[in-house]
């Protein structure tokens, strides 16, 4: 078996051969022609020779070209036809030799007929090379649109893919797959195994080729599939070695997609999401992954307005955050505030989303009912007498960003329960027995909560 090295050595020289009989074969025909069209004699020995010299150029530059496609440089869909097409034309050359030497046995219907059996040969074989080196819009990507519309070319402006519920998306199948069916699968499918890879099945993926495994879960720098796709392109094992490279956002997205553990399962919900590829994702498949508050998050159906108007009767000003969110924004501005109107609202408790019972003369026990809004994120509870008793009744809301205390009778007692709510990001507690000593320690020990006490921390 002939090395990698050397037979690629051998194979790189095609393109110098690949000419001649491209040259010796046309000025035949052109010569007999020429000769038949003045109708003079010529050297007929010239015309056989020409075939042959084009014959035997014409099979080394096969086996050139035939060392060259076993390098993989070129996907295989393209290089079948390309490859056995340049053997058709060595046979059909040296058969036209024998012809044109003995050209007087035969009569001149099959001499042109091989004539132009072979220019058709070669004008299929050169674009199929053609579009092999420049691509297969070399020719036509400029063309008057006119043109383009009779050849059955189309050139559409790249747009972004569009996913319906992003956090359903699974980032192999959506993200992944359609990067190596552009890039990769023609050459490593079911079919086709170069190097013994196939990544169209996942086991097989996982396999690996040749040389073993291509993925290190969590290890894209030690990975063979990431080193390939990075390599300068040049180097002989860059992948893919034809057609477009992966752009930057695809590689990004390789590399994070393996870091995460290259998972086939995994929905893009379930993985970490960091600065790096966040604006990756925007910018290549309009996702945006940018945290949003829950309340943009939650999908419940718009409430019954009869509700909203008993609610309403008690004393509650009630808006919707917007005509595509039916969450609700709730704020009681009646004369006095009892606990049989607050548990009014137990009847459209997953809706509440934002609620206002500021400078109210709230029970700490009334605050049982609140504990209930599970939907819950923006709760003001300033100017109002509740207590340490009181807030370790909202422990249960687990999506409660903004807790406003000011002006209430809390204390340091009330931080540990504060510092147990997971999606805390603001908390007022101006004007409060809290101490600055116990502010400070709740902001350092809690990731990203804001503590405001009137003073900066």
């Amino acid at each position: 078996m002939i090395p990698l090295e050397f037979s690629t050595f051998i194979g790189r020289f095609h393109p110098l051969l690949v000419h001649l009989p491209i040259g010796f074969l046309v000025l035949a025909i052109l010569l007999e022609w020429w000769q038949g069209f003045k109708k003079t004699a010529t050297n007929g020995n010239l015309i056989a020779n020409a075939w042959l010299l084009g014959g035997i150029s014409a099979a080394a530059a096969a086996l050139c070209g035939w060392y060259l496609g076993e390098t993989g440089l070129h996907e295989e869909k393209d290089l079948f036809l390309h490859r056995w097409l340049g053997i058709a034309i060595v046979v059909i050359a040296f058969v036209g030799w024998y012809l044109k030497k003995n050209r007087t046995k035969y009569p001149k219907m099959l001499q042109n007929g091989f004539n132009v059996i072979l220019l058709v040969s070669l004008f299929v074989e050169g674009h199929k090379g053609g579009n092999m080196t420049h691509g297969d819009t070399y020719l036509t990507e400029y063309a008057p649109k006119p043109i383009q519309g009779l050849l059955g070319t189309d050139y559409r402006n790249d747009s972004l893919p569009t996913f319906g519920n992003t956090d359903s998306l699974i980032v192999y199948r959506d993200l992944i797959v359609p990067i190596f069916e552009e890039k990769c699968f023609a050459c490593h499918n079911n079919e086709v195994q170069r190097g013994g890879l196939n990544m169209a099945e996942s086991e097989a993926f996982l396999a690996g080729g040749d040389n073993g495994a291509i993925l290190l879960t969590a290890n894209s720098a030690e990975s063979e599939l990431f080193r390939r796709i990075t390599l300068p392109q040049k180097n002989i094992k860059f992948m893919p070695p034809t057609g477009n490279a992966l752009t930057y956002d695809e590689i990004k997205t390789v590399e994070w997609w393996i870091e995460q553990g290259a998972s086939f399962e995994d929905s893009i919900s379930s993985m970490t999401i960091g600065e790096n590829i966040r604006p990756v994702l925007l910018r290549r498949y309009g996702i945006d992954t940018t945290p949003k508050p829950w309340y943009e998050t939650v999908r419940l159906p718009v409430l019954d307005s009869e509700k909203i108007r008993e609610l309403e009767k008690e004393g509650f000003q009630v808006k919707s955050l917007g005509a595509d969110n039916p969450l609700l924004d709730i704020k009681y501005v009646g004369n006095a505030l009892t606990e049989s109107k607050l548990q009014a609202l137990a009847s459209v408790k997953d809706h509440i989303t934002w609620l206002s019972l500021a400078r109210n003369d709230i029970a700490d026990e009334w605050l049982s009912t609140v504990a209930t809004f599970t939907n819950l994120t923006r709760l003001q509870l300033e100017k109002t007498p509740v207590s340490d008793k009181g807030v370790e009744r909202l422990k249960g809301l687990r999506h409660l960003e903004s807790l406003n205390l000011y002006g209430t009778q809390v204390t340091d007692g009330c931080l540990p329960i504060i510092q147990t709510l997971p999606g805390l990001q603001r908390v007022y507690l101006w004007d409060t027995q809290v101490t600055r000593q116990g502010a400070q320690g709740l902001q350092e020990n809690v990731d990203g909560l804001s503590v405001i006490i009137g003073d900066a921390l």
